[in-house]
């Protein structure tokens, strides 16, 4: 009762914050010359009747931010103008809960960068927020536009980058802490909030992976404002490694070269002849330049002072700094919420956005010209130079089991397969079978109406509804060769494909020829062959499964079956926690899917699974939309004078003595949401006053 209580609290404050978000949306439209407080265009009327000249400033943070793709986002937080301030320098007009800090040097800054390895390559306009993530979130910035381009011209043209950079910064702007979030935003928070106290599980890690694909994974805290001028020269490694001068020499011919394209040669003085600036011109197979912000520059005219001069006229953001969206997830900005409540919300928007990054890390190694490379590796795991064993495969199968009852529906219908190998839930001989994971899965609830005879001489009929309410136990395992098995048995492995993600190896939904598909967990297809014959030439070496609690007992595997192996196994029969979750020496963690907010892995042999060029950005969210779990309605009512809710017969007869129907409320300050209880999920009509209190069910 305390949990719904508190869940029909939430909603009423779900409801203000939405009729909040449409009185203002048509308060503004009310307005077109008379612009109400607030509102920047009010602030920019009064400047020009001050014969001022402000504009507004464009380069503000409190914006949502997508930190692998390296793109801004959703609105985080709201923006007002009621003190109409302005920048130190009174050029521009800034938010009420921002402030600036003007960068007063006059000097433009220059460098050069050797980017040999795209790994350690960093943005030109998102470098702090990228690097401030930590290694955890070491692939930042890693799906943007810039560094795909760059990663893909170094390995196909064998070429490093060598970039030059003429920056001038102007203003860095700051968010005011604990600012006012966006309406939009804090609705979602608020959303999730209800399915969290409602016990809908499925439902909040849905609306948190919604709120990090349409708001990102940080919030900009602070943006630098500026302008830039880049040149990005890719050069041949061979000729490189014959340049007869040290690094320095060769940057200093990048930015000669830079200079000179620039019309700025004035400004730059080198010793540089003109023999070496024509080696290293010889070595150069590509350039790109670049203009961010200021005039837009001309080539044949401009020079290094007029385009200084034109900066501010039309100011971007240089770099960037922000925080993870759950950080800003605390009682101080969501005062509505219990603090438990607040706590499970933020754990449940970092686990949205820690998922976002397992779904597009991949790991392997990433020196190019080693033989174990992978093309599509984005962390390196120290895979390089390591050989792997082949290690037998016996196959997979996944039992399940119902508790509670059901009607015509069995939730394991789909959940349970058997491993052809043996035609059974087991594995083949000098194999053990090895827990991948258990999960849980809530059936579909079903109702059925049971009819008697009742009344005088049993001449009436009464009818009863009758629930039945089940959840399925599912269970995937994999076979481990416990002892050494004959060639060619078991199974060749051809990769796997999701609904939602292709096979590496096919570059599609579906198997390489002479393979055939195996479903595990729900979603997952597997690839698997026994014609070793036609299959070996384009079959992968498997490393085992791991998961976030279960270990890979082949990860203790060395070049034979030793007896550190078998006495591993015959310690383990349950085969789950004690094993290493991580791949054998050799192989490297390719992730399968997230179920349940637990990470499945496969191990496959270092580099081959590299057979597509760049996979796309896989963007959330990673889960079907649970199904609805309500059938039926039940209504609350609030009355206020007793600060007390009325549940059905009790609120039906509340609405009747005083005139009150649920969706046409005589007060001016009620309102009416539809919601969701708990566990038998149905529809709850709830009306309120304005007054947000605790209460308790009659």
């Amino acid at each position: 009762m305390c949990k719904l209580a508190i869940s029909l609290t939430l909603l009423a404050v779900l409801a203000n914050s939405l009729e909040q978000k449409q009185s203002q949306e048509s308060n503004l439209g009310a307005f077109q010359y008379d612009w109400p407080v607030g509102d920047p265009r009010r602030c920019q009327e009064q400047s020009r009747l001050s014969k001022l000249d402000v504009n507004r400033f464009e380069v503000i943070p409190g914006v949502g931010w997508d930190n692998l793709r390296n793109v801004e986002a959703g609105l985080v937080i709201s923006y007002n103008f009621t003190q109409c301030k302005v920048t130190d320098d009174g050029n521009f007009l800034i938010p009420d809960n921002v402030f600036t800090v003007p960068i007063k040097h006059s000097r433009v800054e220059r460098f050069a960068e050797l980017i040999d390895n795209w790994n350690s390559a960093t943005s030109i306009t998102s470098k702090s927020v990228n690097v401030a993530a930590g290694s955890i979130f070491s692939i930042s910035g890693h799906y943007s536009s810039e560094h795909e381009e760059l990663k893909s011209k170094q390995i196909e043209e064998n070429v490093a980058t060598i970039r030059v950079q003429l920056r001038y910064p102007r203003y860095e702007a700051k968010l005011q802490p604990d600012s006012e979030f966006s309406p939009q935003f804090k609705s979602r928070l608020l959303s999730i909030a209800v399915m969290i106290e409602l016990n809908q599980t499925r439902q909040a890690e849905y609306e948190a992976q919604l709120l990090v694909r349409d708001f990102g994974t940080h919030v900009l805290s602070s943006v630098t404002a500026g302008a830039a001028l880049v040149k990005d020269d890719y050069v041949r490694t061979d000729k490189m490694s014959s340049f007869r001068e040290s690094k320095t020499a060769y940057l200093a011919a990048a930015s000669a070269s830079f200079f000179n394209q620039f019309k700025l040669t004035s400004s730059y003085n080198s010793s540089y002849t003109d023999q070496q600036k024509e080696s290293y011109s010889k070595a150069t197979t590509y350039s790109i330049l670049k203009s961010y912000g200021g005039p837009l520059f001309d080539l044949e005219s401009m020079n290094l002072s007029a385009w200084t001069q034109g900066v501010d006229k039309n100011l971007v953001p240089m770099d960037r700094t922000g925080d993870p969206l759950n950080y800003l997830v605390k009682p101080q900005l969501l005062p509505e919420l219990p603090y438990s409540t607040v706590d499970a919300l933020e754990k449940v928007v970092r686990r949205s956005i820690e998922m976002y990054y397992e779904m597009n890390t991949y790991r392997g190694c990433t020196k190019i010209g080693d033989p174990n490379f992978s093309y599509v590796a984005n962390v390196d795991d120290g895979s390089c130079g390591a050989k792997a064993a082949n290690l037998p495969f016996g196959g997979v199968y996944q039992t399940c089991s119902v508790y509670g009852s059901t009607l015509r529906q069995n939730p394991c219908d789909d959940l349970q397969h058997v491993n052809p190998k043996t035609g059974s839930y087991s594995c083949p001989s000098n194999y053990s079978a090895i827990l991948i994971q258990t999960f849980y899965k809530r059936g579909i609830i079903e109702f059925d109406k049971v009819c008697r005879g009742c009344g005088f001489l049993w001449l009436s009929t009464c009818c009863d509804n009758r629930q039945y309410e089940s959840t399925a136990e599912y269970s995937a395992y994999w076979c481990a060769a416990t002892s050494p098995v004959p060639p060619n048995s078991g199974y060749l492995f051809g990769g796997f494909y999701r609904p939602t993600q292709d096979n590496p190896l096919t570059g599609s939904t579906n198997c390489p020829p002479t393979f055939y598909p195996r479903i595990i967990l729900t979603d997952v297809t597997l690839c698997l062959s026994d014609d070793f014959e036609q299959s070996i030439r384009v079959a992968i070496p498997f490393g085992g499964f791991f998961s976030c609690k279960s270990g890979n007992p082949l990860a203790v595997y060395l070049l034979n079956f030793t007896n550190e192996l078998q006495s591993n196994m015959s310690q383990n029969i349950d085969g789950s926690t004690s094993y290493p979750m991580r791949c054998p020496d050799g192989y490297s963690q390719h992730l399968a899917t997230i179920d349940s907010g637990c990470s499945i892995n496969f191990c496959a042999k270092t580099g081959s699974m590299t057979k597509t060029p760049l996979p796309p950005i896989r963007r959330p969210p990673f889960m079907p939309k649970p199904d609805a779990i309500y059938n039926y309605e039940e209504k609350y009512v609030f009355n206020p004078q007793t600060l007390v809710w009325m549940k059905n017969e009790k609120a039906t007869y509340y609405e009747e003595t005083n005139n009150i129907t649920v969706n046409a409320i005589n007060d001016a300050n009620s309102k009416t949401l539809k919601g969701s209880s708990a566990v038998t999920k149905y529809t709850v009509t709830v009306t309120f006053s304005s007054m947000l209190v605790a209460v308790t069910l009659l």
